[in-house]
């Protein structure tokens, strides 16, 4: 049978280590919504319909916060532009 001391040195190590592995995930991964121009809007609209070879005519605008943040094409494309926190 393991002894105290034995076992605060294999479990507490184990531990820290999950929660810098967790932290560095949660911190790395965590995103904003960061907002289009109009030229931005129209640039990466006609990018998606030349990539694509879309010829749905309705694009939907996606705001948040009273801002542009991305489009939903006709054709059930979606961009929302998003960036890091950190």
């Amino acid at each position: 049978m393991l002894e105290v001391t034995a076992l605060y040195t294999l479990l507490f190590p184990s531990l820290w280590t999950s929660f810098a592995a967790y932290a560095l995930w949660y911190f790395t991964s965590a995103k904003h919504y960061a907002p289009l121009t109009e030229g931005d809007f129209r640039t990466l609209r006609e990018i998606h319909r030349q990539k694509a070879h879309c010829r749905a005519r309705h694009c939907q605008r996606i705001v948040r916060d009273k801002k542009l943040v991305g489009f939903k094409c006709g054709c059930g494309y979606k961009h929302v532009q998003k960036r890091p926190i950190v």
